[in-house]
């Protein structure tokens, strides 16, 4: 057997596995592949639209009522779309590597799952910011929104929230990559997003050009998994 037919051979199966594939398998590949990269690219749009940042209830109100509502109601569309999708691609991420790399595939997901589930909170008090920003004399409303933003329980929650994603996109970079499942730029494009992420929340002014920067790096890292997830007739294997 010439080494041409030893790949044709070798390569048939794949393509009869692809063939044969149930539905019902296309279609969860296909909602995980849209998860993968849909829920990075609706935060990165939610983000860009976004006029709020967070740092007192005063400033926060009053960036709402100043807001063009357009943008505003669309910064909180994409963010409740990615609310839902974050999680779900957390999950496909980890089931690209897990054959390959069970341990990080299992930890990185387990991890961005819970990271990404406040997620759904903090996107609730960008709506509360807004609805806030619409009463009459809302500036009023101030100390409340600084209590309600500030107590255990959304303190927990953005606290879960930082440490288990970003934390979690490490392991999930290192996973696919040792599992061969994206290239290395686009391992270490998802990688980067995690310690620019902790450079806004830690160097004096927040630079929040780093968040868009790392939440871009984010996108272009999931697209490979994204296309992996959808076209791959096998996935990772040991």
């Amino acid at each position: 057997m010439t080494l041409n037919e030893h790949e044709l051979d070798s390569s048939t199966p794949d393509e009869s596995s692809s063939e044969k594939m149930p539905g019902y398998e296309r279609l969860w590949r296909l909602v995980l592949a849209v998860a993968i990269v849909g829920g990075p690219l609706g935060y990165y749009v939610g983000s860009a639209l976004n006029s709020t940042v967070h740092e007192n209830g005063s400033t926060s109100i009053a960036a709402n009522a100043a807001a063009n509502p357009i943008f505003n109601a669309v910064h909180l569309v994409a963010y409740v779309l990615a609310s839902f999708l974050l999680p779900l691609g957390a999950v496909g991420l980890a089931y690209l590597t897990y054959a390959r790399a069970p341990w990080p595939a299992t930890i990185g997901g387990l991890l961005a799952v819970v990271g990404w589930l406040p997620f759904s909170a903090l996107t609730a008090l960008d709506d509360l910011m807004r609805a806030m920003a619409q009463l009459p004399d809302s500036g009023s409303y101030a100390t409340l929104l600084d209590r309600f933003a500030n107590d255990a329980v959304m303190g927990g929650y953005l606290l879960v929230y930082i440490v288990g994603h970003l934390v979690a996109y490490v392991l999930l970079a290192i996973a696919l990559r040792r599992a061969g499942v994206i290239p290395s730029w686009a391992a270490w494009s998802m990688l980067a997003s995690s310690p620019l992420t902790v450079a806004v929340f830690v160097l004096p002014g927040r630079p929040l050009v780093l968040g868009d920067v790392a939440l871009t790096l984010l996108v272009i890292g999931s697209i490979p998994a994204a296309r992996a997830m959808a076209t791959r007739s096998r996935l990772s294997t040991p």
